[in-house]
């Protein structure tokens, strides 16, 4: 029988209808029958395209005079009254300009979806005009500003796609009126405040996507209102507080993430009532606590997540219920206990991460049964019973695994993984023969803190023929490098040979050395000049800690993808080449503790990708160079223990992102500019042993890095590796060396000056210091009492000034000092007589002030106190004249007081009367002191 036209008609709107997400009858105006759209509507909407640059011919289509129903691409009219009810412009960056309120002039638009135009600033204010719209996306744009309210006067909408813009400010608390709302994304922008408590209104709401944004504050418990959510993505932003329980009533959520933000607390046992969930990602927060046992009735759970946090107490045996789980990330946290058995029952699982925690015990038997795991990592662990060699699935790709030391891995243990490409193993003794051949073929190894035997490199790695990266760390590896490793490996394009005890140079083949990407050989005994020709794709180049010496080659200037050089603590010689400065990506140089001399170049203002500077401890001279200002991402910058003279620059505290800043041991002279106030990251100033005259500025107070209290620090990273430098500090009268020192530490010395006057009162305002060194000037006047709000302070030495007063009080709650410093001042009056000041420190750190009194100095408080003259110190030997004055006034002092005494002696034993008024007074004078000596009779 034959299908009318009217009837064919109808099946294809009921399919498109079905398939196409912007299809509705009343859209398909080609499709049935021609229409013509309003000319106001064509005029407006060529307004429209007039506002972009079109060099891409997006909008060619777009012609006066033709049909924008029929002909135009992305609008879409309705069949009956031809007025334009869609417009969607898609073109991936390919115009630039402004979104005009132009499109506000088709009122009968119900979609309007525009993506991937840049150069735009702002929405336009007229949007909320547009009352029929359902479908409202905007993603990608670039827009910029608050989030509009007026968009809350569309009471139809069912869609808002406001991702990835720079949207900023907080998210309109009128999105609650939205009731027809289901899908809204405001990811991947910059929103701050609170998730408004009103979003619980959205009760059909399906998807709601945060991520990648700074809003901040507790989770709102009326989240757990939105009982239609099936997707809820918050990760990436600034949330605290505990996770609501109320999240465990929403029995359609498919996909829970709310992971890299600070929650903390528990998580809800409540969030095992998720039935339908298939993917929960908790991790990177604060959340402490044990895993709860009722996640093992998340029966559609494939990926669970809840890696860096600070889960304590063991795997939930009830974890093996998830029969469906592909993915187990349970990595940086404080598991104990053992793996459970059961978890061998998760015969869909790929990948189980649970390195870095506490577990112990041994790898379960049943793990053999799990054939479809193809990522085990587990080291970082206490694992301490032997490992069978038939517990790892031969479906393994890629092992990570460490042990104790005392425990043994044999050959054995790897006979069935044959497919193994990726092997790290890490404290634990190799029990492998010379001869062994093993059953895999492997891309990378890494053995790290392993012992191998008798220093030799394993022979069998020569039998792994596609290795591209090979790592042997701390292994015991003595003598020379062997040539095979060279020939054997020639895919090889990562070396880390680091914190051995290697001996001999580095091959001068050059075809070694070109395809090279890493090396690390730091931390041996390597030695002889260093390779002059590298491969142009060298990245990451690390030969410090060993014996190398002559000149640094200039021909490393053609390392244009040189992100790290570390060359320090080697003896090498000559002046810093200029052509470095070539290294266009270099992040972090190091050339400390070397014999270099000379002058730090002037064409370093050219490496703008500079993070780290370091050249302490070397022979260099002139003045400090103020073109460093240039390197504007410069975080690090250690000039110290160098001959560097001149004043500081002014200009240096142009470098904003500064962190830390070290001058010590050098001949600088002047004052500290007032400027030092305006470098807000400085958490490390070290200025010692120069010779800085003037008053410490009123504006050090400024230093805001300084001034927090939990001061978390920073790392520097490349691309590839993170990278930690460190450096020496004096503590305790004696440079020490701290390592990963700008993780944690906060530090301010300026010691061994010669800087004068008095100590700002408002010092204490830099909460956030743990180490503090004002010894070896001429500072004089109180010490502030603010000193006792320094609530992190680990040292504080004020040591061999003229500090005059009494020991401020405060200091008692200094709970972390563990060296204190006061002695050779004018300190006077009783020592506080806490617990911790007194019960802690000795007669050390109050020595050399003769008018200070009480434990732990031998005079009690309760002694009676006289007056004394204040006791002259003599504090650095570059104080010559003063100590001259000094000898000159205690000469004719003495002089004089003797001559008196004599006087009086001499009186005494001559003249009767004189002798007997002098004893009367004396008589007087002690019973008046001592009372009880009223009574005594001679």
């Amino acid at each position: 029988m034959a299908i009318s036209l009217q009837k064919l008609c109808l099946v294809i709107v009921s399919v498109f209808s079905v398939f196409f997400p912007f299809s509705h009858p009343t859209l398909l105006s080609h499709a049935l029958m021609p229409v013509r759209c309003p000319a106001h509507e064509s005029e407006a909407l060529l307004r429209f395209k007039a506002a972009f640059n079109d060099s891409q011919g997006y909008f060619s289509s777009w012609v006066n005079g033709t049909d924008c129903c029929t002909m135009w691409t992305g609008i879409s009219c309705n069949i009956q009254t031809n007025n334009v009810v869609s417009l969607r412009v898609s073109p991936l960056g390919s115009i630039q300009g402004v979104i005009s309120a132009n499109l506000c002039q088709l009122p009968f638009l119900t979609s309007l979806s525009i993506s991937g135009v840049t150069g735009t600033a702002t929405t336009p204010p007229c949007l909320g005009n547009l009352s029929s719209l359902e479908f409202l996306d905007l993603y990608g744009n670039g827009f910029s500003g608050s989030i509009p309210t007026s968009i809350c006067l569309l009471t139809h909408l069912t869609h808002l796609g406001l991702s990835s813009n720079n949207f900023n400010g907080s998210i309109p608390s009128c999105f609650g009126n939205l009731a027809s709302l289901r899908n809204l994304h405001l990811a991947d922008n910059q929103l701050s405040g609170s998730i408004p408590a009103s979003l619980g209104n959205l009760s059909f709401l399906v998807f709601l996507t945060l991520y990648k944004n700074q809003v901040s504050g507790m989770l709102p418990d009326s989240v757990g209102n939105l009982s239609s959510l099936t997707y809820l993505l918050l990760s990436y932003n600034q949330f605290s507080g505990s996770i609501p329980a109320s999240l465990g009533s929403l029995s359609f959520l498919g996909y829970l993430g709310i992971c890299n933000n600070q929650l903390s607390g528990s998580i809800p046992a409540s969030l095992g009532n998720l039935s339908s969930l298939s993917r929960l990602d908790l991790g990177a927060n604060h959340l402490n606590g044990s895993i709860p046992a009722s996640l093992g009735k998340l029966s559609s759970l494939w990926y669970l997540i809840l890696h860096n946090n600070q889960l304590s107490g063991s795997i939930p045996a009830s974890l093996g219920s998830l029969t469906l789980l592909r993915s187990l990330y349970l990595e940086n946290n404080q598991l104990t206990g053992s793996i459970p058995e059961s978890l061998g029952n998760l015969l869909l699982l790929g990948f189980l991460d649970i390195r870095n925690n506490q577990l112990t015990g041994t790898i379960p038997l049943s793990f053999a049964q799990l054939s479809s795991l193809t990522e085990f990592k587990a080291d970082g662990n206490r694992f301490n019973e032997s490992i069978s060699s038939w517990s790892l699935p031969a479906s393994l790709v890629n092992l990570y695994l460490s042990l104790n030391h005392n425990q043994s891995i044999s050959e054995t243990f790897f006979h069935n993984l044959t497919i193994l490409k990726y092997l790290h193993i890490s404290d634990c003794v190799l029990s492998i023969r010379r001869t062994w051949i093993p059953p895999f073929q492997l891309n990378q190894l890494s053995l790290v803190s392993c012992t191998i035997g008798h220093g030799e490199f394993p022979l069998w790695i020569s039998t792994q023929f596609s290795l591209d990266a090979l790592e042997l760390v701390n292994i015991g590896l003595i003598g020379e490098i062997p040539s095979w490793l060279w020939e054997t490996n020639l895919l090889l394009n990562s070396l880390n040979l680091s914190r051995n005890h290697l001996e001999g140079s580095l091959f001068s083949n050059t075809s070694i050395w070109m395809q090279l990407v890493i090396l690390d050989v730091s931390r041996n005994g390597l030695r002889g000049h260093i390779p002059s020709t590298w491969g142009p794709n060298m990245t990451i180049l690390l030969l410090n800690d060993n014996l190398f010496s002559g000149n640094i080659p200039p021909s490393l200037s053609i390392l244009s993808q040189l992100q790290l050089l570390n060359l320090a603590n080697n003896n090498f010689t000559g002046v810093i080449p200029t052509s470095l400065s070539k290294c266009s990506s270099l992040s972090v140089l190091n050339l400390g503790n070397n014999s270099l001399k000379g002058i730090l170049p002037l064409e370093f203002s050219q490496l703008s990708e500079l993070y780290s500077l370091v050249v302490h401890n070397n022979k260099l001279n002139g003045s400090f160079p103020p073109s460093l200002v240039n390197c504007t991402k410069l975080q690090v910058l250690d000039i110290g223990n160098n001959l560097f003279e001149g004043e500081i620059p002014i200009e240096i505290t142009n470098l904003s992102g500064l962190r830390v800043l070290v001058m010590k041991g050098n001949n600088f002279i002047g004052s500290i500019p007032q400027e030092i106030g305006q470098l807000k990251n400085l958490q490390i100033l070290l200025l010692s042993s120069n010779h800085i005259s003037g008053s410490i500025p009123q504006t050090i107070v400024s230093l805001q890095a300084m001034a927090i209290e939990s001061q978390y620090g920073f790392i520097l990273s490349t691309s590839q590796v993170p990278y930690r430098d460190g450096l020496d500090m004096t503590l305790k009268g004696t440079d020490q060396h701290y390592t990963y020192i700008l993780s944690t530490l906060t530090s301010l010395d300026l010691s061994n000056n010669e800087l004068e006057g008095e100590v700002t009162s408002n010092l204490g305002n830099l909460k956030g210091l743990r180490l503090l060194n004002l010894s070896m000037n001429n500072l004089n006047g109180t010490i502030p009492s603010s000193l006792g709000e320094m609530n992190q302070l680990e040292s504080l030495d004020l040591s061999r000034n003229y500090f005059s007063g009494k020991v401020p009080a405060e200091l008692e709650s200094l709970n972390y000092l563990g060296s204190l410093n006061l002695s050779n001042n004018n300190l006077s009056g009783c020592i506080p007589q806490g617990r911790h000041i007194t019960g802690t420190f000795g007669e050390s750190s109050y020595s050399g002030n003769p008018n200070l009194w009480g434990c732990p100095l031998p005079k009690n408080c309760s002694w009676p106190q006289f007056s004394h003259a204040p006791l002259v110190l003599v504090t650095k030997e570059n104080k010559n004249k003063k100590s001259i004055e000094y000898v000159w006034y205690s000469i004719a002092l003495g002089l004089s007081c003797g001559a008196g005494f004599g006087v009086i002696i001499l009186l005494i034993f001559i003249k009767e009367s004189t002798r007997r008024i002098y004893f009367d007074k004396v008589d007087e004078i002690l019973k008046y002191l001592f009372p009880w000596m009223k009574n005594l009779t001679v």
